[in-house]
């Protein structure tokens, strides 16, 4: 006969399975549909290049408005009822991307659509931060090596379907894939936590805490020279004569360097706690970012991608880490919620910042903010 133990085990490692599928699964969206959103909407819907650009950009600045509340929802109704019904929303919300006419059309459902990834993606790293309370920082960055693998596999893909079968059967089957996803939320078990009290809670009090202070300010470090590299090498590689499948190739070796370090990452070490951990991931991604203005195309871009994903494998899981243990009990879901609202800013001025001071000084901007977000995190948690 099953002991206590067993079935709290056994519930456990159910809930890992759900959290490791409803990872997968809830990136997809980005990694498998982006690439191909832009042409689809110029070919199906005649959109202009600032459509096709503004029809992208919506989901990151809808998600980025919407993560300043999302947070108290999930503190206040928990997690796994809020994260299923926003799998839900943001299946239906795909499964219509074919069936709109306009481009005006498409650009609503994108943003209502970014805005249900500000509730399942900080409700995710709640539930798996409440679930891995024994190693927070292995299950913060096995999540994150999954959705490595998602970044990996999913554009090239989720391109084969649309050359073959057509976008709306992507849309269809990415749609369906997030509804499985809502359905494995709602059989998961929340372990007991503190209620939320019934005052109000206004997001930006987080930065009350120094510890998520640093912690947002590094995280915005981390996206802002993401996002330099994500305009900065393909045009310096482009300019240099190497062709999609060589930018590809680069992409992906920072991908896998990035899952195999967040796939093995302990709590201690060397590197120190979260923080530290932190610290040191914006500092390669600093010296990274110099390297795209001080190296030469291709043979130095190697070294700079793998500086990145090192850089992104460290910081992604140890933010999230901070961001979870360092806030309130009540208030973890506020937390997590502030910090991809500033995640997704710096993928959003990070870009726009780099394609103003061109590619090839786009490195210095985004050493010149890596290192002002180490210096600013130090002296704020102080």
């Amino acid at each position: 006969m099953p002991t206590e133990t067993d079935t709290q085990q056994a519930a456990r490692w159910t809930a890992r399975w759900a959290l490791a599928w409803i990872a997968l699964v809830a990136f997809l969206d980005t990694f498998a549909i982006v690439p191909v959103l832009a042409p689809y909407t110029q070919r199906a819907l005649g959109a202009t290049d600032a459509q096709a650009g503004l029809v992208l950009s919506l989901y990151s600045l809808a998600n980025l408005l919407a993560n300043f509340y999302s947070g108290v929802i999930i503190d206040r109704l928990g997690r796994r009822l809020p994260m299923s019904l926003s799998l839900f929303a943001a299946g239906l919300l795909i499964a219509l991307y074919p069936l709109a006419q306009r481009v005006e059309w498409l650009m609503i459902l994108r943003a209502l659509h970014g805005a249900t990834g500000a509730v399942f993606v900080p409700a995710l790293f709640a539930l798996v931060g409440e679930y891995g309370r024994a190693n927070r920082t292995g299950a913060m960055g096995g999540v994150g090596a999954l959705i490595g693998l998602v970044a990996l596999l999913a554009p090239p893909i989720g391109g084969v379907i649309a050359r073959n079968y057509g976008e709306p059967i992507l849309f269809w089957g990415v749609a369906g894939l997030m509804v499985i996803a809502g359905v494995a939320a709602l059989f998961l078990h929340e372990p007991h936590r503190p209620m939320h009290p019934r005052e109000s809670t206004h997001p930006l009090e987080m930065w009350r805490f120094p510890t998520l202070r640093a912690a947002y300010l590094l995280t915005f470090g981390m996206t802002f020279t993401m996002g330099v590299l994500t305009f900065a090498l393909p045009v310096l590689l482009q300019q240099a004569g190497y062709d999609a499948a060589y930018r590809g190739r680069l992409f992906g070796l920072l991908a896998l360097v990035s899952m195999a370090l967040m796939a093995t990452l302990r709590r201690g070490g060397l590197l120190g706690g979260a923080l530290g951990r932190a610290l040191w991931g914006v500092a390669c991604l600093t010296v990274g970012a110099l390297g795209l203005s001080l190296l030469a195309a291709p043979t130095g871009m190697w070294s700079v991608v793998i500086l990145y994903g090192v850089g992104f494998g460290l910081t992604f899981p140890a933010v999230h880490l901070a961001a979870f243990e360092s806030a309130p009990d009540t208030r973890r879901g506020v937390s997590l919620a502030l910090l991809h609202s500033v995640y997704s800013l710096g993928y959003v001025i990070g870009p726009a910042a780099a394609g103003i001071a061109g590619a090839s000084t786009a490195g210095y901007l985004g050493a010149l903010v890596g290192a002002g977000t180490m210096v600013a995190a130090r002296t704020w948690r102080r």
